[in-house]
C-alpha cells in the first residue's frame, strides 16, 4: 500500500504542476490581450507624430530653412527657423492637411486665443474649450492665427493649451530681442550720421 500512496502522490503532484503551468499560460494570454491594444495605440501615435514632424521639416526645407526648434502633438507640428525668423506650422485632420509659414520680421505680437463656451447643468456649470490658437498681429495690424485645437475636428483637449502658452512665451521673447536689436541698429545709424 505504501507504494500506491507514493504513486498517487506523484500523480497528484504532476496534475497540480500541469494545472499550475496551464494557469500561467492563461494568465500570460490574458495579460497580452490587455496590454497589446495599448502598445499598438502608442506605436501608432508615435508613427503619426514622426510623419507630421517629417512633413513639417519638408516644408521648411522647401523654403530653404532648417528648423532649430520643433514640437508636435496629436495632429500638428510647429517649428522655428531662428536664422530666417520664420515659424512653420503643419496640421493634418482626417486626410486633410494644411500648413502655414509666418515671418516673424513682420510680427509685432503673439498671443494665445482660447475660445470657450459656458455649459450649465442642474447644479453647476463649466467651460468647454471650442478652440485654441496662436494669434499673430503683424506690423500693419493684420492678424494671422495657427489653430492648434478645434472642438469640431478633435475629440478632446490634450496639451494644446500648454503648447500654445509655451510657444507664445518663446515667440514674445524673440520679438523683444528683435525690437532691442532694431533700436540698437537705429542708434548706431544715428551716431554714424
Amino acid at each position: 500500500m505504501p507504494k500506491n500512496k507514493t504513486t498517487l502522490l506523484k500523480l497528484l503532484s504532476l496534475k497540480l504542476h500541469i494545472m499550475g503551468t496551464g494557469l500561467y499560460i492563461i494568465d500570460a494570454i490574458i495579460l497580452v490581450i490587455i496590454i497589446l491594444p495599448f502598445i499598438l495605440f502608442i506605436n501608432g501615435s508615435k508613427k503619426k507624430q514622426r510623419t507630421i514632424r517629417k512633413a513639417l521639416k519638408a516644408i521648411a526645407a522647401d523654403n530653404n530653412c532648417m528648423l532649430s526648434k520643433t514640437e508636435s502633438l496629436n495632429n500638428f507640428a510647429i517649428g522655428l527657423d531662428t536664422a530666417s525668423g520664420k515659424i512653420f506650422f503643419y496640421k493634418k485632420n482626417n486626410n486633410k492637411s494644411s500648413s502655414k509659414i509666418i515671418n516673424l520680421s513682420s510680427v509685432s505680437s503673439c498671443q494665445v486665443i482660447k475660445d470657450t463656451r459656458r455649459i450649465k447643468d442642474k447644479t453647476n456649470g463649466y467651460d468647454l474649450v471650442n478652440s485654441v490658437s496662436l494669434s499673430f498681429t503683424h506690423n500693419n495690424n493684420q492678424k494671422e492665427s495657427l489653430e492648434l485645437f478645434n472642438n469640431n475636428t478633435e475629440t478632446s483637449l490634450s496639451g494644446e493649451l500648454d503648447v500654445a502658452n509655451k510657444w507664445q512665451t518663446y515667440i514674445e521673447e524673440l520679438l523683444k530681442v528683435k525690437i532691442v536689436n532694431e533700436q540698437q541698429s537705429d542708434t548706431t545709424e544715428l551716431n554714424l550720421a
